[in-house]
């Protein structure tokens, strides 16, 4: 009986030119501090080594993108290193510089990565690629294959408020009959996600306001007042909310680097009403509302 050549199970091409462990399906995590993809190559003819060039062509668009299932992209970029050089850059469907050949099959890599703008808005992204290496004799082209492989990208949701101060009111600038509003914006983050909860809870607990309305309270020296907390990722939104105090309230993250927060995407918004504020008898009253996100 023949036995497979266990050699050439993961290769395409010849004993001349040839890759091997590149086509099929290559798994990275974005959390990674490198993202590379390893595979062998050889190049050579008559018993010496030939250079070659790479050709790396995405099968969807002009550029270098990974896609998620929803349909949103990540702009990525490649670099390809052989035999230990320094990596190169590639230009999507552009032939690379050449680089020396070998008799054996050595060791190359395809470098990948993230463009930084980029908002990370799902846990798993795909692209499918093509490359093609060309063999030259004579400074000439003389021969080249096709390899077709996949590049999948897992990424571990993770999510974090930043930039959420204290809230302070005054009914200074309110008049009899008014309620009293105050909102303090911040930045909810994260990555592998673009749907998430708030749910708000308070350290003096649930008491009931107007009409038997379940309301968070102000605690004083001598009495509390009910009032309302509310989340909104709607940065025009200052009276009111369009949630209530009690329960979750689904927020969509903007699209926003990971990590960056340049502006604020959230608020919280507090309300005292007016027939609660206006009977009070003590001049200070506070609350703890802590706020937490669930990436979804």
């Amino acid at each position: 009986m023949v036995q497979p050549n266990l050699s050439l199970a993961a290769c395409t091409g010849d004993v001349y030119l040839r890759t091997c462990d590149l086509q099929g399906s290559h798994t990275i995590n974005y959390e990674a501090y490198k993202k590379e993809v390893d595979f062998t190559l050889r190049s050579n003819r008559n018993g010496h080594a030939q250079p070659f060039a790479i050709k790396v062509t995405p099968e969807t668009g002009r550029k270098f993108q990974l896609f998620s299932d929803s349909g949103d992209s990540l702009d990525i970029s490649l670099s390809f290193s052989s035999r230990n050089s320094a990596s190169t850059p590639l230009r999507p469907e552009i032939f690379s510089n050449q680089y020396p050949g070998s008799l054996n099959d050595l060791n190359n890599f395809l470098s990948i990565k993230i463009n930084p703008t980029n908002a990370i808005t799902s846990n798993y992204y795909y692209g499918h690629f093509q490359m093609e290496v060309m063999q030259y004799l004579d400074s000439l082209p003389a021969d080249s294959q096709i390899v077709n492989f996949d590049i999948e990208m897992e990424v571990e949701p993770s999510i974090s408020i930043r930039n959420l101060g204290n809230i302070y009111i005054t009914d200074a600038s309110f008049s009899s009959g008014q309620d009293i509003t105050g909102h303090e914006d911040f930045c909810i983050d994260g990555v592998g996600f673009s749907n998430y909860l708030v749910n708000l809870t308070s350290r003096n607990g649930i008491t009931s306001g107007a009409r038997g309305a379940k309301m968070f309270q102000l605690n004083g020296a001598m009495e509390s007042l009910p009032y309302a907390a509310s989340f909104t990722d709607d940065m025009s939104q200052t009276r009111g909310a369009r949630t209530q105090s009690i329960g979750q309230a689904r927020g969509t993250l903007s699209r926003i680097a990971p990590g960056r927060c340049l502006t604020d995407n959230a608020r919280l918004i507090v309300t005292i009403p007016a027939g609660s504020w206006e009977q009070a008898r003590g001049s200070y009253y506070s609350d703890v509302i802590t706020v937490t996100v669930t990436s979804q």
